[in-house]
């Protein structure tokens, strides 16, 4: 599959898509929200992960510009170190697909990754 990761901690992008990589799917990165969504509406992802707490626009206002001003149905899982209730809402709310605690584990990341695998999605183009 092709995926989209999208954090602004590095260590933890390059942790994210060293492993994604090693379940043999391929990888693009974003540090921000900014910088994914130009390569959201040009590109084309079976998956993005996106951190929801990121400096700019936040990964939970990417989520709601996506699902409403772009109508991307791409699976989106959302990420997050925080892992209480009102967190994951807000997340499912804007539009997550899945939700994500971090730190992950490769099993984790491979359960996430299977509950998506197998679907194309081809509507992620910008409607401008």
């Amino acid at each position: 599959m092709n995926i989209l990761v999208i954090e602004d901690d590095k260590l933890t992008l390059h942790s994210l898509k060293h492993v994604i990589e090693s379940l043999g799917h391929k990888v693009i990165v974003a540090e921000n929200a900014e910088e994914a969504m130009n390569k959201i509406v040009d590109g084309q992802f079976d998956v993005v992960f996106s951190d929801i707490m990121m400096p700019g626009i936040s990964g939970l206002s990417l989520l709601t510009i996506l699902r409403t001003v772009h109508l991307c149905k791409t699976p989106i899982v959302a990420m997050s170190v925080l892992n209480d209730k009102p967190v994951v809402e807000a997340a499912f709310a804007a539009g997550a697909n899945d939700f994500l605690v971090k730190p992950f584990t490769l099993e984790s990341i491979a359960e996430t990754l299977n509950k998506f695998d197998g679907t194309i999605h081809n509507d992620v183009k910008a409607t401008h």
